[in-house]
């Protein structure tokens, strides 16, 4: 009996510490992520998928957006087994502003304003563009540029070399997977 009951404390205690230390076990991403409170430019609440996504963090000013929004428009086509979601952070911008950038560039993926930023903690974006790949299981298996298109802030290479989201979501089904995270370039998320 006693040594069911240090068993059950030594879990409790794991998963107190795990949560303090900012890990999730995989299965509560998704939930969390369902509880985000986060608004569809349509105006449906949450977001109710729960299979192999890419959160690209966007800002309807941003250059750099709106410079993308045709690769992950080629993205969406190009595996529609993922959703890409677009995710906009902050109080900056109305619904409206939203749909009309969605119209303006065309997405063929749904846009979210994530006004309390709850979303955007939980995955713990920075800038935008930023993406955050999260597989249907809850593993984040990637994080950061789209390309390597952007350099620096300012300095853009003439030619892509890397495809970083493309890669990703190429490989989102493979069980050995290894994860990574390159440092995203962009427009810092504010607390507006």
């Amino acid at each position: 009996m006693k040594l069911i009951i240090s068993l059950i404390f030594g879990f409790i205690f794991s998963l107190t510490h795990a949560f303090a230390q900012g890990a999730l076990p995989n299965s509560l991403l998704w939930e969390q992520i369902r509880a985000s409170n986060v608004i569809n430019v349509t105006g449906k609440t949450a977001v109710g998928i729960k299979k192999n996504t890419a959160f690209v963090f966007l800002s309807p000013e941003c250059p750099l957006c709106k410079n993308y929004m045709l690769i992950l428009n080629e993205l969406c086509k190009k595996y529609p087994q993922v959703s890409i979601v677009g995710i906009v952070p902050g109080k900056s911008y109305t619904l409206k502003d939203i749909k009309q950038f969605a119209v303006d560039y065309k997405a063929d993926f749904e846009i979210y304003l994530d006004q309390k930023k709850t979303l955007t903690k939980i995955l713990k974006a920075k800038v935008t563009p930023e993406t955050v790949v999260v597989d249907q299981k809850g593993n984040v298996r990637y994080r950061g540029l789209i390309d390597n298109w952007q350099a620096n802030l300012g300095v853009k290479r003439k030619v892509i070399t890397e495809h970083y989201l493309d890669d990703a979501l190429d490989q989102i089904n493979e069980t050995s997977y290894k994860y990574t995270e390159t440092a995203p370039v962009g427009c810092l998320i504010n607390d507006l």
